[in-house]
């Protein structure tokens, strides 16, 4: 399927400033790393067609909201919500602060999001800087046991593709179902146009004066 005829999934990134959204987004999109990642302003809207790995049938263009951190922006952050199929909620998993504020963004996209049907993935950012494997199990220990916690790291990409991978697999078949009803009604009213179109016009050249 070409890039205009796969069904848009509105994603929305969330978690504090600097604990790394826009650099994972950076590295999904172009598998690079930049240090120097200035802060998001508001937010930033990028989309990108992509398929798991799983299944490459499953195709869907990730409409991905990357919101700012910083809690001057915070009023605006619920109008992204709005419509978004999915939530990754990121935090550092080399700072325990962020990682009790990820709480906060789960709260908020409770309170604000108009679908009970949002798939929320906590993210947990930087697994370079964890030295010992032990801190990041403590840190699953502490997550709500139905939550799916994954690991990634914008510097060496790891977890990543897994990741996106994932997001697109849980994506409801009902939304390919729904996407490919509006797609064959507009082919129809295309061609009944085209239909309409090819009869004026030969009733016109059959009527018109030589």
């Amino acid at each position: 399927m070409d890039g205009e005829r796969i069904p848009g999934y509105k994603v929305v990134i969330l978690g504090d400033t600097s604990v790394g959204k826009t650099s994972l987004v950076h590295r999904f999109l172009k598998n690079e790393f930049n240090e120097h990642t200035a802060n998001t302003i508001g937010a930033a809207f990028i989309t990108a067609d992509h398929s798991s790995n799983v299944n490459p049938n499953k195709r869907v263009r990730l409409e991905i909201w990357d919101t700012a951190g910083q809690e001057r922006y915070r009023s605006l952050t619920p109008m992204y919500y709005r419509n978004a199929k999915a939530a990754l909620v990121c935090f550092d998993l080399s700072s325990i602060d962020t990682f009790e504020k990820a709480q906060y963004w789960l709260e908020q996209l409770s309170l604000n999001s108009s679908s009970e049907d949002i798939k929320k993935y906590i993210v947990g950012t930087k697994s370079d800087k964890i030295a010992d494997p032990q801190e990041i199990y403590q840190v699953k220990n502490r997550l709500d046991h139905t939550a799916v916690m994954f690991e990634t790291s914008a510097k060496t990409g790891h977890g990543i593709n897994q990741l996106f991978d994932k997001l697109v697999d849980d994506v409801d078949e009902q939304i390919f179902d729904d996407f490919n009803k509006r797609r064959e009604e507009e082919l129809r009213r295309e061609n009944e146009n085209s239909m309409i179109n090819v009869l004026s016009k030969t009733v016109h050249n059959r009527y018109s004066c030589c």
